[in-house]
């Protein structure tokens, strides 16, 4: 009976092992289930031969504390620690701990008033927060290769809308001055047709002495068939009575912006294609919710993971970030509170995305938004509303593996 309840005992005993993450070191902290640490705090470079020699390290710190578990701490610090995580992660007998760093701090600050931060004490600082929190933390487990392209795809995605969007209101501004009756006819810069017009006739000087044909026979070709005479024509007689001033440099700046704009739209088209095709093979539950698309039904799966890593629908609610933040203090009750937007951004972005849609096209998403409509909340306050339920039924059908099935009401 005493060596079961010795081996039970030992099973809560650890080695942990506390690394402060950065661009090209990484500061290390071995300690004891009772708080004693291995040898001093030292740093290893960001290599394979250094990860090694941390495993030389760990390894003779077993041996002298007499004890085979070891979980490693390391925060979440985006690119940084992507390479030192997935590497002891795919160690046998260590326990990975992917930690949120407002965690860490928090706990630090509440350990001492006057808190002093540097990486030596923060690497000290992961192995204390390990020790204090044991039970209540999760071993990290790798994303599958899938997974982790479908998140890749997704965040090129978000980074390419924000670039074209930037340089398509580069471009509007700049049109504004040198050729502003060009919106009579094209409202929005977008189409192969408006881009086309704008990389051959950057400014208005550019379509004196054209003939209507010329304009019209690169609309033409450009639409597919979908470009008028009647707009050839508008189009020269407003660059003859224009009002725009501008220079050699506006030309030239005005045909590149229009060719990055093309650039970046073919890179769109690319990516949504292979993310479709990706999700379509992978994770084609997503697809039967109204709404999710391709490219947001991919960007979803490569931010939610493996959906068995989230224990209720509330978790990956809180992980999203559209969870209400709550405020009550005494009698007073906050009536009015924001989303907490903690979590994965893309993921949130994505979700706010299909919300906009579902709320319009699937009858209990609407029949929803709208009673919260009636409530008095605001657009945005209603589709927020959406999204959290939304997200309860995406962890419904990931975790189920079923369908979305519409139900007319």
């Amino acid at each position: 009976m005493q060596e079961d309840v010795t081996n039970s005992e030992r099973i809560i005993f650890m080695i942990y092992v506390g690394i402060d993450v950065a661009s090209n070191k990484h500061d290390v902290c071995i300690m004891s289930e009772e708080g004693k640490i291995f040898g001093k705090i030292f740093q290893i470079q960001n290599s394979q031969d250094e990860y090694k020699k941390l495993l030389n390290k760990i390894k003779e710190a077993k041996k002298l504390f007499n004890d085979s578990i070891v979980r490693i701490g390391i925060e979440s610090t985006g690119v940084y620690s992507s390479a030192i995580v997935n590497y002891f992660s795919n160690c046998d007998a260590i326990e990975v701990i992917y930690i949120n760093p407002i965690l860490t701090n928090m706990f630090q600050h509440s350990e001492l008033v006057h808190y002093a931060k540097t990486d030596k004490i923060d690497a000290e600082g992961i192995c204390n927060f390990l020790q204090q929190k044991k039970k209540k933390l999760y071993t990290y487990t790798p994303p599958s290769y899938h997974i982790q392209e479908a998140k890749s795809l997704g965040r090129e995605l978000n980074n390419i809308n924000k670039s074209l969007n930037r340089q398509i209101n580069h471009l509007t501004s700049l049109l504004h001055v040198v050729f502003p009756e060009f919106f009579q006819l094209f409202p929005k810069i977008k189409g192969k047709v408006c881009l086309s017009l704008l990389e051959t006739f950057p400014t208005p000087k550019d379509y004196l002495n054209k003939r209507a044909s010329t304009i019209f026979n690169i609309g033409y070709k450009a639409a597919k068939g979908h470009f008028s005479q009647y707009q050839a024509d508008t189009l020269l007689n407003l660059a003859k009575h224009s009002i725009g001033c501008y220079s050699t440099s506006d030309a030239i700046i005005i045909k590149q912006l229009t060719q990055l704009i093309k650039l970046l739209t073919e890179q769109k088209i690319e990516l949504i294609k292979r993310m479709t095709a990706l999700v379509k093979e992978h994770c084609p539950i997503l697809l039967s919710v109204p709404g999710i698309g391709g490219n947001i039904a991919c960007t979803l799966y490569g931010e939610i993971g493996d959906i068995s890593n989230f224990h209720n629908a509330d978790a990956l609610v809180a992980f999203s970030g559209v969870n209400p933040l709550v405020y009550e203090s005494g009698k007073f009750k906050a009536k009015n509170t924001i989303i907490s937007k903690k979590g994965s951004a893309y993921l949130r972005n994505a979700l706010i995305q299909a919300s906009r849609i579902i709320a319009r096209v699937d009858p209990t998403f609407r029949n929803y938004f709208d009673k919260k409509k009636a409530e008095g909340k605001c657009y945005n306050s209603c589709i927020n509303h959406v999204a959290k339920k939304l997200v309860r039924v995406l962890h419904h059908l990931l975790k189920n593996n079923c369908d979305y099935k519409i139900v007319n009401n």
